[in-house]
């Protein structure tokens, strides 16, 4: 169902390595498009929750929707991470997940981490739903897993299959969006 894409905050050389000792790149389960390391990431100051700003780096989806925009966008597209300031520039694509340290964690623990099962049957629920990626809360995906809440309920619209929809239903959203905005002072901004 899916185009898979890696993108590591990694060097080149350590993301090979990883790639190659877990064995992705050379199983045919897998279907990876492209691998991108940390010399397509860019720095950006965020804010904390504290008030504090600071800088990191970050994983810009905008940099493949432009190379690709026959094929990819946001209606299409969900970024998978452990650290959610790597999707800053691209909130609403972002589905955060546990991180997993598979050597420094007891076996016992490494047993209970049952995440990546639960996060493939929700991807297999999107992949079905035929919902535009960028109207589904992906920050519900575990509740969605363990029943609390149906797919249904966290995707806001359900367009049409076809990508001309979809495009045409983000258009359409942009056009609501600037009449909003043109009604609360009866001026354009």
């Amino acid at each position: 169902h899916y185009d898979l894409v890696v993108w590591s905050q990694t060097s080149w050389r350590w993301l090979e390595t990883k790639l190659i000792e877990l064995g992705m790149l050379t199983n045919v389960g897998y279907n990876f498009c492209f691998v991108l390391d940390k010399t397509s990431m860019f720095a950006v100051r965020s804010t904390k929750r504290d008030g504090r700003s600071y800088n990191h780096h970050v994983k810009p989806l905008q940099i493949i929707w432009s190379k690709f925009s026959t094929r990819w966008g946001p209606h299409n597209t969900v970024h998978i991470d452990d650290l959610s300031r790597n999707f800053a520039l691209n909130i609403p694509s972002g589905l955060k997940v546990t991180a997993y340290y598979r050597k420094k964690q007891s076996s016992a623990r490494r047993r209970r981490d049952v995440e990546l099962l639960g996060l493939g049957r929700y991807l297999q629920q999107l992949a079905e739903s035929q919902c535009d990626f960028s109207q589904v809360n992906f920050g519900l995906w575990q509740d969605v897993v363990s029943g609390s809440k149906t797919f249904d309920e966290t995707c806001r619209v359900r367009p049409a299959s076809t990508a001309a929809a979809a495009s045409k239903d983000v258009k359409m959203r942009d056009d609501e969006d600037t009449k909003t905005e043109r009604n609360d002072n009866g001026k354009s901004d």
